[in-house]
């Protein structure tokens, strides 16, 4: 039988585990050229590292090459390029504006730079837009990712984490409704600050 040590061992004294941020994100490429131009010419991202294998997990499991950029702060944006995979056709506009890549930045300055410099290397990007704690621009890559450069308007806090609970909580209990609306939810929303404030459990 095999051991367990005493410091792996689980235990009512031993500290949750928890992740340290975002090692990288991972998408399909069908233009490994283009996708390379783009990272490391037009965004700056220096190639760290790629693995490239076959019969990996599955006996059918294409060939493959995973590699990656450095989005900094130890950071990285990975691509597969499968040989042999038909390329898929494009996602619907929802499905394309919904699923993206937002990278940080500090300042005004910083964003408009990246947004000057993007549209120096010929990539049509959006206006700054301005939502909620954070103002914004947006482009596609090569692939038809959709990225976002984004800078903070103001420190995120405890109230914000307070107002998301009660949104969400609101979004549970409305979304398995016959007729779940963004209307409903608010409806639901003011009932449970109603109730917050006169103190019941929730």
């Amino acid at each position: 039988m095999t051991s367990v040590s005493p410091s792996i061992r689980p235990g009512a004294d031993a500290p949750a585990p928890h992740v340290h941020g975002v090692d990288h994100l991972a998408y399909v490429t069908w233009k490994p050229r283009a996708t390379v131009e783009f990272y490391t010419q037009a965004l700056g991202m220096p190639l760290v590292h790629a693995i490239t294998a076959n019969g990996w997990v599955t006996h059918d499991y294409p060939d493959f090459v995973h590699f990656f950029f450095d989005a900094g702060a130890g950071n990285r944006i990975a691509f597969f390029y499968y040989f042999g995979l038909p390329e898929e056709t494009a996602p619907s506009d929802l499905m394309h504006r919904s699923r993206h890549v937002a990278f940080h930045v500090e300042t005004e300055r910083e964003l408009h730079a990246w947004r000057e410099r993007l549209k120096a290397h010929g990539i049509r990007v959006t206006p700054p837009l301005a939502h909620e704690l954070i103002e914004s621009i947006y482009f596609d890559d090569p692939n038809g990712i959709q990225l976002e450069i984004t800078r903070p308007l103001r420190a995120m806090s405890g109230i914000d984490a307070r107002d998301a609970a009660l949104t969400v909580r609101a979004l549970v209990d409305v979304a398995e409704s016959p007729r779940p609306s963004v209307e409903s939810l608010w409806r639901r929303k003011a009932e449970l600050i109603r109730k917050r404030m006169e103190g019941a459990d929730l």
